[in-house]
């Protein structure tokens, strides 16, 4: 039976399997209009996404105190000075900067490297030539200290193709200060908690510090005054050169990098934002920064008047004192003061020793000379140098010496065979020299023998062919003391005399302008000379001539006395336009003011290096200096009755403001001297102007040496009056000798 049914099974699949296995009939009827719905497909499974991390809070502390600077040159070094809190200190922190350089820097022989604290932080190939390069640089944990940081840029850069000394000036690395910042990681870092890390305050992205001053009213005087004091006190604790300062109605909105919020009054008058303060200032003086919710850095002092707002200031200065310990950001160096007959090493004015192989080597160093320098006219300062040069290097090369920034010696390398330079003197007059702070520069220009093939790669590869010590000594000799006025020099040097007075007298325009004006002014003049000026505010009328003082006021609110008393007048021609008739009469009567005699003695006194000029034949006087319409004006006066007047003034009080704060930069202040200074509103550089009537003012204890020296330089100035001298000496002399013969010698 089984047997069977499988049988069966068998056939019924022999049958079936072929019909199944044959292919369908094509199928001519027309298509459905029914779709056939799809299974919706089925959703991916979604991807775990991995959590970011969270990037802890970071502060910014930029470091460059102008909008950049360039390192040029074959060996170049910039140092600069970071105050930081001891929070910031401890932070770690990264330094960050972008840098730009010649296209004609070889980049595979020039280096830039980095000095912290005295320690190598790295080197990086200059090789930026066609967009800025970031370099950033972690710094290793207990480097940095809170206080004073030195900070040191050392740039080594060849020229790709040129081996010529003229090249040299083509090398150039450019660091922008919106770029160069200490990367500090931590919350709330930027905040300053404590009057003595006042500097710590720092720098915005430009390079400048601005103090937001809110005050209730600067029309009253004693306000005004100690709003001035004030200011004074904070460039001296800031440590900076130059202060930025603004009015303002209320705080910060945020906090911002080298902004420093003011509040400044009594008790009564605080904003209102500070009204928690209120009763704590109402009970006595009070100077401290304060916490607010933008985290801007805020300074409140007041007291229940403004006399115990004025005790309050000095709790600034007890916290952050000048001193050696705390230099100015832009002045890492020590800077002697050479009161004359003294000697310094350079290695104690921050110069190092350098082994050089390159064709142009500088390295400048800076000194104080007191603001009584009169030495200008005589005598002549000393470079002891000690350096080695080698066999390569082919007459032709010299050292050269700039006394701020004119050249002052030139010393050529006669020896062919190489030499030791072992206490060797290049003297130097002292001609440009000046009161305040003073820059010499030593340049060497080397001709070597194997540059003239010039080899690829053959800039970088020279080998060592000069050698610089830092045991070169700078010797000044004892000079005279006395003070040549007017002269803006000792007041943009030392602030001489006011910081040495007891009282200042400081009178002010109508408008609050002039009060800023004012605060810009004594500012650098603090800063110059490390003091405060003791102002006081005055009136016009009560100025005393035989008392010093300064007037800060636009041209049109001066009274006709003062303006006689200052050597200013109105009247001007705008900057830059010119008086068509004026120059065609010069041009006119350009052949009837000069003659034969004129001539042949400025050819004679050409050959000597004087001019006409110079021989003061008549008593001269200064002309009063006309102010342009676009111009600030700073001036001096020397007053008969004894009192010394300093200027300020434009020909209204927004342009006075404004000409000032640009006066202020550095670069400008430094070209500022003579009894005229003047800028106008397109001009990059002070235009000076010399007194032809300088009065002569001793400043010392009689002393006949000094008198001596005084004499010298005096009668250098004064080459007739010496000559007859001279003669007037020789005519007494022979009277003398004719008399005594006549006594004593034969009578026939």
């Amino acid at each position: 039976m089984i047997r069977t049914r499988l049988l069966l099974a068998a056939l019924l699949s022999s049958v079936v399997l072929p019909a199944l296995a044959q292919p369908v009939p094509f199928d001519m009827t027309p298509e459905s209009d029914l779709r056939q719905t799809q299974p919706p497909a089925s959703a991916p499974a979604a991807t775990p996404v991995a959590p970011q991390p969270v990037l802890p809070p970071r502060s910014q502390h930029f470091l460059l105190p102008s909008g950049s600077f360039r390192l040029t040159g074959e060996e170049s070094r910039q140092a600069l000075v970071v105050y930081l809190t001891q929070a910031q200190a401890e932070a770690p922190a990264r330094l960050q900067l972008s840098y730009l350089n010649a296209v004609v820097v070889a980049p595979e022989v020039s280096h830039l490297d980095i000095r912290v604290n005295g320690t190598d932080l790295g080197r990086s190939a200059i090789a930026s030539s066609s967009a800025p390069s970031v370099i950033a640089l972690d710094l290793p944990g207990g480097l940095l200290r809170a206080g004073a940081n030195t900070i040191e840029f050392l740039a080594s850069q060849r020229h790709r193709t040129d081996c010529t000394v003229a090249s040299t000036y083509e090398l150039w690395t450019q660091i922008d200060s919106s770029t160069a910042m200490l990367s500090l990681e931590g919350a709330d870092l930027g905040q300053v908690r404590q009057l003595a890390d006042l500097a710590a305050v720092g720098l915005d992205a430009n390079g400048n510090t601005t103090i937001r001053l809110i005050t209730p009213d600067l029309t009253q005087p004693e306000a005004t005054r100690v709003a001035i004091d004030l200011a004074q006190k904070l460039a001296l604790a800031l440590r900076v050169p130059n202060l930025h300062i603004e009015q303002a109605a209320t705080l910060s909105e945020t906090a911002m990098p080298g902004v420093l919020d003011v509040v400044l009054g009594p008790s009564g008058q605080l904003p209102d934002s500070l009204v928690q303060y209120a009763a704590q200032a109402g009970s006595g003086s009070i100077a401290a920064l304060i916490p607010v919710p933008t985290g801007a850095n805020t300074l409140l002092v007041s007291g229940p008047d403004w006399a115990s707002v004025s005790q309050a200031t000095e709790a600034i200065m007890t916290a952050a004192p000048v001193s050696d310990g705390r230099p100015r950001i832009d002045l890492p160096y020590a800077i002697p003061t050479m009161l004359g007959g003294q000697a310094v090493s350079l290695a104690d004015l921050g110069v190092p020793t350098t082994e050089f192989n390159g064709r142009r080597y500088r390295t400048l160093f800076q000194f104080e000379l007191p603001p009584d320098f009169y030495a200008n006219l005589y005598g002549e300062a000393e470079l002891v140098l000690d350096a080695a040069y080698s066999g390569d290097v082919q007459p032709g090369s010299e050292i050269d010496i700039y006394a701020n920034g004119q050249i002052a010696s030139a010393t050529p390398l006669l020896r062919t065979d190489g030499g030791m330079l072992r206490h060797t003197i290049i003297r130097f007059p002292m001609t440009n020299l000046r009161a305040g702070r003073n820059e010499l520069e030593v340049v060497v220009n080397l001709n070597a023998q194997s540059d003239q093939v010039c080899s690829p790669g053959w800039t970088g590869e020279a080998p060592v062919r000069f050698v610089f010590s830092s045991s070169t000594q700078f010797r000044l000799p004892d000079y005279a003391r006395a003070a040549a006025l007017p002269n803006l020099q000792g007041l943009t040097g030392s602030a001489w005399p006011y910081a040495e007075d007891q009282q200042v007298p400081v009178v002010l325009g109508e408008g609050p302008q002039a009060a800023m004006a004012a605060m810009t002014l004594l500012v650098r003049a603090a800063t110059a000379s490390g003091k405060v000026l003791p102002v006081t505010i005055a009136s016009e009328g009560v100025l005393r001539p035989e008392e010093n003082a300064i007037l800060i006021m636009p041209l049109p609110e001066m009274s006709q006395p003062t303006l006689a008393r200052i050597g200013l007048s109105h009247g001007a021609i705008a900057s830059g336009a010119t008086d068509e008739g004026a120059v065609l009469d010069q041009f006119r009567s350009g052949a009837s003011q000069s003659n034969v005699f004129n001539g042949a003695a400025s050819w004679m006194l050409g050959r000597v290096g004087l001019s006409l000029d110079d021989l003061r034949v008549l008593p001269r006087r200064d002309e009063p200096y006309p102010v342009a319409a676009d111009s600030v004006v700073l001036a001096q006066s020397m007053q008969p009755e004894g009192g010394l007047w300093t200027v300020l003034t434009g020909n209204d009080e927004a342009s006075m403001l404004a000409g000032m704060q640009r006066l202020a930069v550095t670069a400008q202040w430094r070209q500022v001297g003579g009894r005229v200074s003047t800028l106008a509103a397109t001009d990059t550089n002070v235009t000076a102007v010399e007194t032809v009537a300088p009065v002569l003012k001793l400043t010392q204890p009689f002393s006949i040496w000094n008198l001596r020296l005084v004499a010298a330089n005096w009668f250098s100035g004064n080459i007739l009056i010496f000559t007859a001298a001279l003669g007037a000496a020789a005519m007494l002399l022979m009277l003398a000798t004719a008399l005594a013969l006549g006594r004593v010698g034969r009578q026939k």
